[in-house]
C-alpha cells in the first residue's frame, strides 16, 4: 500500500505542477520528448491528476505577475512493478518567459520544506538546490526528497529558460534518481525546444 501511494504521489506531484487553463499548441506540443527517446520498456503515461502539498504544489509553473501564453506537458514511466522511475515534462511560454523562469525559481528556492495530506497520507519533504550545470539560456536544479505513508521518495527537478520557453523536467524514483539517466533526458529533451 505504501509504495501504491508513493508511486501515485510522485506522478501527481510531477504531472500536477502545471494545471492552469491556458491553450497548448501544436507546435509547442512538437517540441516535448516522445516515447521513442525513452529508454527500452518506458511508455507514455496518459494517467491524469493534480498534486502537491503546501509550497510543492499544481500552481509553480504559473508565476503570478506572468501570463502563461502557452503549456504543454507529457509523462513517461518505466515497466517496472512500481511504474517507477517516471518523467514529467513541461514546456511553457509567458508573456515574459525572463521574468517567469525567474519567479518560478524563486519560488522553488524558497520552498525549503513542505508537509500536509495527500489523499489521505501524510506527506513531508523538503526541497534543496542541487549542482547540475547550466542548460539553456540558464537553469535551476533542484532535489525534492519527501516521505508519504511512510516510503520515502525522491525526485529531481530542472527548470530551465531556453528562448521564449521555460520548461520544467523531473523524474523521481523510490530510490535516489539516476543522474546520468536524468542528464540524458534533459540533453534530449532541450535539443527539441526551439
Amino acid at each position: 500500500m505504501r509504495i501504491r501511494i508513493a508511486v501515485a504521489v510522485v506522478v501527481a506531484l510531477s504531472m500536477g505542477m502545471m494545471t492552469s487553463a491556458s491553450a497548448s499548441t501544436p507546435k509547442l506540443s512538437s517540441e516535448l520528448l516522445s516515447v521513442g527517446q525513452m529508454p527500452t520498456g518506458w511508455s507514455l503515461d496518459n494517467s491524469s491528476s493534480s498534486g502537491g502539498v503546501g509550497c510543492y504544489n499544481s500552481r509553480i509553473m504559473e508565476p503570478k505577475g506572468v501570463t502563461q501564453t502557452a503549456k504543454t506537458e507529457v509523462q513517461f514511466q518505466s515497466s517496472g512493478a512500481t511504474g517507477l522511475p517516471s518523467i514529467d515534462e513541461k514546456l511553457a511560454t509567458y508573456s515574459n518567459a525572463t521574468s517567469a523562469y525567474k519567479k518560478i525559481v524563486t519560488t522553488i528556492t524558497n520552498c525549503n520544506s513542505f508537509n500536509g495530506k495527500y489523499q489521505g497520507s501524510k506527506m513531508v519533504g523538503t526541497v534543496g538546490q542541487m549542482s547540475f550545470g547550466t542548460y539553456g539560456t540558464s537553469s535551476a536544479a533542484f532535489a525534492v526528497d519527501f516521505t508519504v505513508a511512510g516510503a520515502a521518495v525522491y525526485e529531481d527537478s530542472l527548470i530551465v529558460r531556453k528562448g521564449n520557453v521555460v520548461m520544467s523536467i523531473d523524474e523521481g524514483n523510490l530510490s535516489p534518481v539516476n543522474i546520468k539517466q536524468f542528464q540524458g533526458f534533459v540533453v534530449n529533451a532541450l535539443a527539441k525546444v526551439k
